[in-house]
């Protein structure tokens, strides 16, 4: 093997890497494990002062402001969430990574982000209201020209869906004939329209508008979460319908991270001070000295009655400014840095400045508009040294600022040709402008600050006035930070609010079910295919364990390091690579025993094994590499989780079977090490095998086509049974007596919540806030608008059967859910997979010369997905697990879709070899026969390889993921069975030059 020394080092430093990666989720999961255990100690200790205290009745303030009494069942699973919060909210800034020192907000950045699924947490979904921002823009509101088609595209878009814009157009044209809209409009600071602008120009303005403040809000977000510490936030974009889709796994306060991703988003332009002004250096120098006493306060009566006393700011003659005292003084904190604002302070010393600035006798050390607010982001200092900057911020008279977002109206990203640096070119309206100037004007060589929540994004020095209404902003930006800058400013300048459509909280039951069910039950079965390999290949499989382990640590790995969210769905993609990079290594090691069979020496049947495999492979992860590729760009939720973890998968497969154990091989044949590749009970199985495929093959029609049949009909009268997420439903919140049993809740509520012809309605539950509360959402009686009481009715008697369990219950909050999310999921998938197809024909008639062979890779996909449809279809009420089709049944068609096509891809790549290794010489149903014999031993081995492992995750995995599972089942059976018996037949009818011999030519 060539470059074998290079190779060598390129295997261990990624897999030194990638573990390097992985430690930083194990330090996370240690640290927060904990912070739990801490939390729980300290509710305890809550709890106990609580009952200690008479006058409180055993009630007492949380640390996120929440108050709770102890009386009730779920106060100490608020307790404990808030205080684990707390906890890690406090550690965020500490040193917990050992021997490097890494701070745990780092560490966790840095950490393999798990879904809602797997961990729990909060999902919420955040919207623009287009039809406010419609009308911040009217002239006057109440005109009836306006109102009038505006109520009435309100009232259509609230009942019946749509976009807002498209829909008050339709109305406004209705009503009003050949009037233009934009003569409703204030227009007087919008330069893309005129008087004389058409309807559509109004739209396209509106929906562009939109667009574009879409990613300063997505930057606010980001921000806002980040400043929260812990949570490694997953958040995805939907611009055609203005949302945000942000995950929070593993929150448990929700309250807390709630409160501030609802906060106002103020973006305000300030001036500031410098070092240099009157009165900050001399303000500084006394507020060390201050510091170093405890805080003299003063308490005066307030004359006007409304407050008895309050407390002011001591007067400067009465402080002491000898520092005597024995606190840390506040430069001990903070480090002047000229040039830097006031100074920096490292990120752990942050809030002992606050609380110094903070206090009465300090504050009157400094102008009275003056406010401190610190940087966004972590600024190198002087010495080099990182760390947060200080800056002292101007406020005007009235508290306003002189320049806010609804000043900017627009901010791109731009390039400074003269110093060569990237910058903000920002655009102000009208008024703005003027405002602009004033304070430009007045700021030439000094900083304004752009702020907002308090924070200082930028705070760059004005070059000269500015009186034209656009600037440029320079900072030292990067790409990615000018960016970030330009969405803050678009976002600011959005007159619209944000509003949380939903909020839901994932609560950890539901997590710990999936992530056992995920995790456990894949450590048993990667051993199983450990032994399975061991005992067919003998020292061949174990190389293949090696490889295959070594394939698993730089997957995870990667996925670590890319920053990707794993998903239920993620794991299935797994799964797949698992089952693909066996299947490399069982193609290599087949073709390793042919050419032993033919005499070969090993190093001769390794060296061409290795080199015929090879365009098979290649041919197999190409395939599955363009459909990852357009379900990743084209895909969202569950389906871009699975193409992430399937495109990682494919090329660490890849590099594995084909690097990583020739590498071994060759080592251990190199060192008189024999390599053996089957064992005395394996040894020349299936190579005996006879068995005429092609001339049985109208058998295969005949049982597919008649499953196929049954399967269409079954679909026309019985359907898939959907889930609530493809349906809508109600929802009830329930809280509960005693802590939830989700699998007797759900089995429960199944119970009572069946339809009229007798089959069980979807059901999922969720725990809400804590244990104790829960959120049940089902379509059972979806048909009748009316039926909410009647369902109530029947949901508490399902809670009834289980009192023993549940306690009492109270029914806190009743609603109806729609499908419009679930039709995004429709649409998205179904695209995916058509071009997902197109690709795969493309590719296979590209590379195979016919297009029978695309034909019958094609008709053998859709054969296998619809025999999975029939399936569902068929037994959908009469096995003990649900059938529910839902956004994790679509990642198991993806898995199959994409195990079938490996599996065809390889047979044809083998039927190819033999016809043109034969030459004409044999009949081509004799060729065809033989090539799949052949490839039956690899077959069977990858088929059984990956049934196992789904077998055992079936039994062993929660009640959540089965009807996931059985449809992989399903899957690995039929895509195994149409290889050989659909695609395969239909690529020879189809293909004249395959008839028999004798037959007339046409």
């Amino acid at each position: 093997m060539r470059n074998k020394g290079f190779f060598w080092f390129l295997t261990i430093l990624l897999t030194a890497v990638c573990v390097y990666q992985l430690s930083f989720t194990w330090v996370t999961i240690g640290v927060e494990n904990d912070a739990e255990r801490e939390a729980i100690g300290l509710v305890e200790e809550l709890k106990v002062k609580a009952a200690a205290d008479p006058a409180d009745s055993n009630k007492v303030t949380l640390v996120n402001g929440t108050i709770i009494d102890f009386n009730t069942p779920e106060a100490f699973e608020l307790a404990k969430a808030a205080m684990i919060n707390q906890v890690l909210s406090e550690k965020a800034e500490k040193s917990v990574y050992p021997v490097i020192g890494s701070k745990f907000k780092d560490v966790k950045a840095r950490s393999l982000a798990f879904g809602l699924d797997l961990v729990g947490g909060m999902s919420v979904t955040m919207e623009i209201d287009v039809p406010k921002f419609v009308e911040s823009y009217a002239r006057n509101p109440r005109d009836l020209k306006f109102k009038a088609p505006f109520d009435e595209a309100y009232r259509i878009h609230t009942t019946q869906g749509g976009d807002f814009i498209d829909l008050f157009i339709k109305e406004f044209e209705r009503r009003n004939g050949k009037d233009k809209l934009v003569r409703q409009l204030n227009i007087s600071e919008v330069k893309e329209l005129s008087y004389n602008s058409s309807n559509s120009d109004v739209a396209s303005y509106f929906h562009d508008k939109i667009a574009s403040s879409m990613d300063g809000v997505e930057q606010i977000m980001s921000k806002r979460i980040n400043q929260f510490g812990v949570a490694q936030p997953n958040i995805q974009k939907e611009s055609r319908k203005n949302r945000l889709y942000i995950e929070l796994p593993g929150v448990q306060d929700e309250a807390t991270v709630a409160a501030k991703l609802i906060a106002t988003a103020n973006l305000e332009f300030y001036e500031t001070y410098a070092l240099t002004d009157p009165g900050i250096q001399t303000g500084l120098s006394n507020a060390n000295i201050v510091s170093r006493n405890a805080e003299i306060k003063k308490v005066e009566t307030d004359t006007t009655g409304t407050d008895s006393t309050k407390t002011a700011a001591a007067p400067i003659k009465s402080l002491s400014l000898k520092g005597t005292g024995n606190r840390k003084p506040l430069f001990d904190y903070l480090k002047i840095e000229p040039g830097m604002g006031l100074g920096i302070a490292n990120a752990e010393d942050r809030d002992e400045v606050n609380d110094i600035l903070n206090r009465s006798d300090i504050i009157s050390l400094f102008p009275e508009d003056l406010k401190f607010m610190w940087s966004a982001n972590m600024e190198e200092g002087g010495e080099g040294k990182k760390g947060y900057t200080l800056y002292a911020v101007r406020i005007p008279e009235g508290r306003k600022a002189m320049v806010g977002g609804e000043d900017v109206r627009s901010a791109v990203r731009s390039f400074n040709q003269q110093n060569l640096q990237t910058t903000v070119s920002v655009t102000m309206s009208i008024e703005g402008t003027q405002k602009w100037a004033q304070m430009t004007e007045k700021n030439v060589g000094r900083s304004v600050a752009i702020t907002m929540d308090n924070v200082v994004y930028s705070a760059p020095v004005v070059n000269e006035a500015i009186t034209q209404g656009s600037t440029e902003i320079s900072g030292n930006f990067s790409i990615a930070e000018a960016d970030d800058l330009s969405g803050l400013l678009n976002g600011g300048s959005l007159p619209a609010p944000c509003v949380i459509k939903q909020q839901t909280k994932v609560g950890p039951t539901i997590g710990k079910e999936n992530s056992e069910a995920g995790l456990v039950s894949f450590a048993f079965a990667f051993l199983a295919v450990f032994i399975y390999m061991y005992f067919y290949y003998g020292k061949g499989g174990l190389v293949a364990n090696i490889a295959l382990a070594i394939n698993v640590v730089l997957i995870f790995g990667c996925l670590a390091s890319f920053g990707a969210v794993l998903t239920l769905a993620g794991i299935a993609g797994i799964v797949l690579t698992i089952g693909t990079a066996v299947d490399a290594n069982i193609l290599i090691f087949e073709r390793i025993k042919e050419e032993n069979a033919l005499g070969k020496t090993a190093e001769e049947a390794v060296n061409i094994g290795f080199i015929k495999a090879l365009p098979s492979i290649i041919d197999a992860n190409v395939t599955h590499l363009l459909v990852a590729m357009i379900l990743k760009i084209f895909g969202t939720g569950e389906i871009e989780s699975f193409a992430t973890t399937l495109i990682v998968g494919i090329f660490t497969s890849v590099f594995s079977a084909i690097i990583i154990s020739k590498l071994i091989i060759t080592s251990s044949l190199e060192k008189g090490r024999k390599v053996s590749f089957s064992t005395k009970y394996t040894h020349n199985m299936f190579s005996n095998f006879h068995f005429d495929w092609i001339g049985k093959r109208k058998y295969f029609y005949i049982f597919s086509i008649t499953v196929t049949v049954l399967g269409i009909a079954a679909m026309a009268t019985r359907g898939l049974k959907q889930s609530v997420e493809f349906t809508g439903g109600r929802t009830f919140g329930v809280k509960m007596d005693k802590p939830a049993d989700i699998e007797s809740v759900r089995k429960a509520m199944e119970s009572v919540f069946v339809e009229k012809n007798g089959e069980k309605s979807n059901v999922e539950i969720k725990t809400k806030s804590n244990a104790y509360n829960v959120e049940i959402t089902t379509n059972y009686l979806l048909a009748d608008a009316s039926a909410t009481a009647k369902v109530e009715k029947k949901m508490k008697e399902g809670f009834e059967t289980i009192k023993a369990k549940s306690g009492g219950i109270q029914v806190t909050d009743t609603r109806s859910i729609s499908a419009s999310v679930s039709e995004e999921m429709w649409s998205s998938a179904s695209l995916s997979v058509t071009l997902a197809l197109i690709a795969i024909f493309a590719y296979i008639f590209i590379r195979f010369g016919q297009w029978q062979y695309s034909l019958g890779a094609i008709l053998g996909l859709a054969h296998d997905v619809l025999f999975v449809l029939s399936i569902f279809s068929l037994l959908h009420g009469f096995l003990p697990f649900s059938l529910d089709v839902n956004q994790a049944f679509i990642a198991a068609i993806l898995t199959v879709i994409g195990y079938s096509m490996n599996d065809t891809v390889i047979v044809f790549d083998r039927i190819r070899e033999s016809l043109n290794f034969d030459k004409n010489q044999h009949e081509a149903k004799e060729v065809i026969n033989e090539a799949l014999n052949k490839t039956l031993s690899r077959t069977f081995n990858t088929s059984m390889i990956l049934f196992v492992v789904l077998l055992i995750m079936f039994i062993f995995g929660g009640p959540a993921i089965k009807g996931f599972l059985f449809a992989l089942l399903v899957g690995v059976v039929i895509g195994t069975y149409s290889s050989l018996c659909v695609a395969t037949p239909i690529l020879v009818d189809f293909t004249r030059s395959f008839k028999l011999k004798g037959d007339k030519k046409k």
